[in-house]
């Protein structure tokens, strides 16, 4: 319930947010930056993007603003910078206290990236893209820097290009109606609620929730 609660805000929150903000409204505000406009949105990413903003949010409206090899530069810039800054945090803050809990499972795959690892960090941005979360897990893993940049620089290049070339027809879908993203997220809370509802009330999922 708690979940459906914190969705329902945020719909609310994003649709208002895009009945202020427009796509044309972030590309004038990075236009009207000049030169300094690609360096305002590859420092906003490095700040906001490890506080688990979606990169997506930041490529969308680059992919509107520059040209599509200048935006997948950017992008990819930004993405890099955020992801060190995760991954960094989370290695200082949280790397002993993880090692120490790490499953069987984990800890073999923890094994390989500590012996190279770029293959390794490559194949896991791969399936997982920019988020934040993977870039926590290598913070806490024994992958060595130099590894975890080469395997990150690679493996996000897929879905930096992808988001930047449909970002430009998808955002332009968005922001033409602001409902769309609360009707959006509101099929996502809806369906997730709706199957929350039907585990519990299947008896042989419901005693594998139970605490």
């Amino acid at each position: 319930m708690s979940a459906l609660v914190v969705v329902i805000a945020v719909v609310a929150l994003v649709v208002m947010l895009n009945q202020a903000i427009s796509a044309s409204d972030v590309e004038a505000f990075l236009v009207d930056r000049g030169w300094l406009g690609p360096l305002v949105f590859v420092v906003t990413m490095w700040i906001l993007q490890p506080l688990l903003l979606p990169g997506p949010v930041f490529m969308v409206p680059a992919s509107l603003v520059w040209s599509a090899p200048a935006a997948i530069t950017l992008s990819w810039i930004g993405n890099m910078g955020a992801s060190f800054i995760a991954f960094a945090f989370a290695r200082w803050v949280a790397h002993d206290w993880a090692q120490q809990r790490l499953t069987d499972r984990l800890r073999a795959w923890d094994g390989r990236v500590a012996q190279g690892g770029v293959r390794e960090v490559a194949v896991l941005r791969l399936f997982t893209g920019q988020i934040t979360p993977a870039d926590w897990l290598l913070g806490v893993s024994s992958v060595r820097l130099t590894p975890f940049f080469l395997g990150t620089a690679i493996g996000i290049i897929p879905s930096v290009v992808l988001v930047v070339l449909v970002g430009a027809s998808v955002g332009d879908w968005l922001f033409a109606e602001p409902s769309r993203w609360g009707g959006a997220l509101a099929a996502i809370a809806i369906v997730g609620t709706l199957r929350r509802i039907r585990r519990r009330g299947n008896p042989a999922t419901a005693g594998h929730s139970a605490p």
